[in-house]
């Protein structure tokens, strides 16, 4: 029988892009086996430690994050993420593990109340263990976002680190959050991670009954059949898959706001998940919101990582050729982009950067058509879809509405209006994402709030917003009857 494709395109090699720095060792199938053997010794002590004592993990990670961040920043750099970038994703860690957050995540854990004179109780038990398959994308902040979480719900952990970027994802498991569990006096085994071959690995954890959980990151059509090997071997799978987010430009949104919002879309030449990939701009204010992207878009040059006005990296590839010349054929505009660049800014057709790409499609019912609208395209473009203009201003705002539910990916939405009655309107109708956002930027993390999981194509047919602590435990209800009369 032949095994499932269940690897990462994300981890193929780029012969266009530097070695990563440093070294580290390939784990083979022994390592692999010993990790889980240990992580699977370790997940029932563990479990058993105070919920309390387990939540008190996310805010000693911070600590310890803030006291090693400029060296955690100092890897990612070398490893070609942009500066900028990287305090962004140190700052999000920082606001997701903070002591408001984590203590807001341990209430979650376990509800009690009682029902005449019997005491009942819903709570979650942590899976056992859970193993992480990060991307080879932010790796670092993946992985170890994950095992935090992971962790906090009484779980063992065990990371495969990709090969593309090992340092930075090293550091901060072993240098960060390894003194942590060991401050809280963690078993031996809680937590493990090695650098190895994602093929070899994902069949391995399929093949071992010592596994509960896969967290699977990377692409919809490998990840949905992940999700199938999993479900065939009685595993858990969490998904984080492809997103395709829309930021909606109403006609009374501050343009300002907007636009920057929008421009987070060729943050790392768009090759995040959770970047807008798409607009839906009001009519009425379209051809400001366009001009204005524009003016923006061509200056954002290529760049080296440690210059903190870098946005673009490297995009390997020429997948943006053809989903440019079908939306050009259907009558698209491409108002700025779409040339390869060298780091000294020279257009150059083996430039490894490509320029922030602004296309403009009039008509809804064109861009439910077009790749560029439909699919997540994974370079620096963002999609300006202008809906034609309706008299009827709440049926032009249900037609924006169907379109977002029409997405086959549901991380993101957000919208921009000085409108309360449209914002409501926004939140209460459209069905589809994880998480919608008012007047918000889009692509940052919210405190408090669920961080990962998504709807359709992003996390499966039982998609969600998700707090991972949750989504690697189970609801238990218990319920406790009077004690026995005298």
């Amino acid at each position: 029988m032949t095994s499932p494709q269940v690897g990462s395109p994300s981890e193929e090699p780029r012969a266009d892009l530097p070695p990563p720095p440093g070294r580290h060792a390939l784990a083979g199938p022994d390592e692999v086996r010993a990790a889980t053997v240990a992580a699977a010794q370790a997940a029932p002590r563990w479990a058993a430690v105070p919920t309390a004592q387990r939540f008190a993990l996310g805010p000693l990670f911070c600590r310890r994050l803030r006291d090693a961040a400029e060296e955690f920043l100092a890897l990612l750099i070398a490893e070609g993420c942009p500066g900028r970038v990287g305090r962004w994703l140190i700052d999000s860690m920082l606001g997701m593990f903070d002591e408001k957050s984590c203590r807001w995540y341990q209430r979650l854990m376990r509800f009690e109340w009682r029902d005449g004179d019997r005491r009942l109780v819903l709570q979650h038990k942590p899976d056992g263990v859970v193993a992480v398959n990060p991307p080879g994308n932010a790796p670092a902040f993946s992985a170890t976002t994950v095992a935090v979480h992971g962790l906090m719900a009484g779980n063992a952990v065990v990371v495969r680190v990709p090969r593309r970027s090992p340092s930075s994802t090293m550091f901060l498991l072993r240098h960060v959050l390894v003194p942590c569990l060991e401050e809280l006096h963690a078993p031996p085994g809680t937590l493990g991670f090695f650098c190895a071959d994602p093929d070899l690995v994902l069949h391995q954890w399929l093949d071992d009954p010592r596994i509960h959980d896969i967290v699977y990151y990377g692409n919809s059509d490998r990840g949905h059949r992940f999700h199938q090997s999993c479900v065939d071997r009685g595993k858990k799978a969490v998904l984080e898959l492809s997103g395709n987010d829309t930021v909606v430009v109403w006609k009374d949104a501050s343009t300002a706001d907007a636009v920057e919002s929008l421009l987070t879309a060729f943050h790392c030449s768009g090759q995040m998940c959770i970047a807008p990939n798409r607009a839906v701009v009001h009519p009425e204010v379209a051809d400001e919101v366009v001009e204005e992207l524009r003016r923006r878009a061509v200056d954002l040059l290529p760049g080296r990582p440690e210059d903190e006005t870098t946005l673009l990296t490297p995009v390997p590839g020429d997948a943006h050729v053809a989903v440019l010349a079908e939306a050009r054929a259907a009558g698209a505009v491409v108002v700025c982009g779409g040339r390869r660049r060298t780091l000294a800014g020279a257009v150059h057709p083996a430039g490894p950067f490509l320029e922030p790409t602004v296309l403009r499609v009039d008509g809804l019912d064109l861009a439910a058509g077009l790749a560029a609208v439909r699919d997540e395209t994974f370079f620096p473009l963002l999609s300006v879809v202008v809906p034609a203009l309706d008299p009827d201003p709440d049926r032009l705002l249900s037609q924006v509405i169907d379109f977002l539910d029409g997405n086959r990916y549901g991380l993101r939405n957000s919208l921009w209006t000085g409108d309360p009655a449209v914002a409501e309107r926004f939140v209460t109708g459209v069905r589809n994402g994880a998480m919608l956002k008012v007047n918000q930027p889009h692509l940052d993390f919210v405190p408090l709030l669920p961080s990962h999981g998504g709807t359709g194509r992003s996390a499966g047919v039982h998609g969600e917003a998700a707090y991972v602590f949750l989504k690697t435990s189970h609801l238990q209800s218990a319920v406790f009857g009077p004690p026995p009369g005298p």
